[in-house]
């Protein structure tokens, strides 16, 4: 029995060690990202001071790239612990409005994005901040599929979900009224198995240092946290769909 309890202390250490390693790789690269930004921007200002328009839009890109770097650092805190959620009324219509435009300059300009909001979606009661970090590393992760370009599509339709809801709904969903919130890309898609591992923390496909693996499962967390549910599905060759449902509210 002694010998069985160090053994499993001996693998306890080694798979979180693997997992530090796996997650330092991955904070390692997104803040590169973030860093190569800043200071391509930075150095395109010092040569162009005397264009009072090329500035702007410079420090528009430098603006967006620190506010990248501060995504990283809320998603990992978001994951850590199980943070007081600062909950607001918010119109998810709007909110992918305004957030159209940071997800095409995030992914580049091989991807088409896409907002398909159904009119007159009754209000959620969610955290702003963590809501927009799902999106931007949901857009991410659609990136990465689509290396030869393709379309990302976000789109929020009101349901009413019954009692004993079956799939595509997640188990466990409650019956009530919700805003259906789904990210689809047209990427190379998954298979059973990455399928079913997709939203574990630090579980990533991507290279050494090529990410965290934290956005599936802090996007689950998001959801989960908020009363609502969360899923994913996803083909070979035929892109993935992420789905979170948020309860929504009759008022403010």
């Amino acid at each position: 029995m002694a010998e069985r309890r160090n053994a499993e202390a001996a693998l306890l250490q080694a798979q979180k060690v693997q997992a530090m390693g796996q997650l330092a790789g991955g904070i390692a690269h997104d803040f590169n990202n973030v860093l190569q930004a800043v200071s391509g921007g930075a150095a395109l200002i010092r040569r162009r001071s005397g264009d009072a328009a090329a500035v702007e839009r410079l420090a528009g890109m430098i603006e967006g790239a620190a506010w990248r770097g501060e995504a990283v650092t809320r998603r990992l805190l978001a994951f850590s612990r199980r943070e007081e959620l600062r909950a607001d009324v918010l119109d998810l219509g709007e909110l992918l409005g305004g957030l159209r435009e940071v997800l095409a300059a995030t992914l580049g300009a091989k991807i088409r994005v896409e907002v398909d909001a159904e009119a007159g979606l009754p209000p959620i009661l969610a955290d702003r901040g963590q809501l927009e970090t799902v999106l931007v590393n949901l857009a991410t992760n659609a990136r990465d599929a689509m290396p030869r370009g393709g379309t990302f599509t976000v789109a929020a339709t009101a349901e009413v979900v019954a009692g004993g809801a079956a799939p595509p709904h997640p188990a466990g969903l409650r019956p009530g009224r919700y805003v259906r919130l789904s990210a689809t890309d047209t990427g190379i898609g998954m298979d059973a198995e990455t399928l079913a591992r997709a939203a574990e923390p630090f579980f990533t496909t991507k290279p050494a240092g090529g990410g965290t693996g934290l956005g599936l499962a802090m996007a689950r967390e998001f959801a989960e946290q908020a009363g609502g549910g969360f899923a994913v599905a996803s083909e070979p060759g035929r892109g993935t769909k992420v789905t979170l449902w948020l309860p929504s509210i009759d008022a403010p």
